[in-house]
């Protein structure tokens, strides 16, 4: 009777850890450019993301959520939500309205919290150069963050602190914000000499960040996203026009289609909805974005 037990317990053990769904990458890195507006990439010099655009999928059609600023952006694609749900409408730390849904936290259920809750062996963080990116993040669901001072005075500080904490901790989640662009729109202005010079220059510090993944070993089991929150019109966002709610967004790495142009609908949300598909995660009923279609 024992041994019958035994061996249904193991069958039983067998066929769970086959249904089981394997993640589709062991890490995803976020790379979010503050300020990158599609208006740009015509005559901008980027080499390092136009060759992941080909090694990868890519968009220049991405839209904001509105309004076009960077809390309500950032947080949308942490959240998953539109703003009529989350409250978030602005850059304060604490939303406008009542928002539908929140945790135990009262936060927004954002994937970092999903990750904590249903894989809380999983490594995750966030290094940024604007402090209150991490005011949308739950940072009680982070395994690290790190907000990088004077950024403007020591702009390599940012590759620096996200190499050093992908190579000593090997996160399966990072998110790092970059602010150069955006400040470089607010003081010259969308089209400026002063912003185009700095393009080359981020598109650097992208290079040197994938650099750092690959040094840390884990590159091939990983999915790279370069995104934004929104673009500029002049030297100011929030509004309506094209230049302020179209961004790009470039992904490459494990299983995702190379040199394809996304041709589907892509809001800040989404991005929530395509985590939450490569490591398996089930999502709450608020959210509403929808895994952008690139895997193969």
């Amino acid at each position: 009777m024992r041994k019958s037990i035994f061996v249904i317990m193991a069958l039983t053990f067998a066929v769970c850890s086959c249904t089981q769904k394997k993640d589709l990458a062991s890490h995803v890195i976020i790379i979010g450019l503050d300020g990158w507006g599609t208006w740009c990439m015509e005559k901008g010099e980027t080499p390092f993301i136009r060759e992941k655009m080909q090694e990868g999928s890519w968009t220049f059609n991405k839209r904001t959520v509105l309004p076009s600023i960077s809390g309500a952006n950032w947080a949308a694609m942490m959240n998953g939500t539109p703003v009529e749900s989350s409250g978030i409408t602005n850059n304060d730390p604490f939303p406008t309205f009542k928002p539908l849904y929140l945790t135990e936290h009262n936060a927004q259920p954002t994937f970092f919290h999903l990750m904590a809750q249903q894989r809380p062996d999983m490594e995750k963080g966030i290094v940024c150069e604007w402090g209150d990116f991490l005011n949308y993040a739950d940072t009680l669901c982070l395994d690290y963050y790190e907000r990088i001072p004077h950024a403007s005075e020591h702009p390599d500080s940012i590759v620096e602190a996200s190499v050093k904490y992908i190579k000593e901790k090997q996160p399966a989640l990072c998110f790092i914000h970059i602010d150069a662009l955006d400040h470089m729109g607010h003081s010259f202005g969308q089209g400026s000499d002063e912003y185009y010079a700095e393009l080359p220059l981020v598109d650097d510090r992208v290079r040197r960040i994938v650099e750092g993944v690959k040094e840390a070993g884990f590159y091939d089991d990983c999915i790279i996203m370069i995104t934004s929150d929104h673009g500029h019109e002049g030297k100011n966002h929030g509004g309506h026009s094209q230049l302020e709610i179209e961004t790009p967004f470039v992904i490459w790495g494990k299983g995702i289609k190379k040199n394809h142009e996304i041709t589907g609908t892509l809001i800040q949300y989404d991005i929530a909805a395509t985590i939450a598909k490569i490591f398996n995660l089930d999502i709450p009923q608020s959210w509403r974005g929808k895994p952008i279609e690139v895997f193969e």
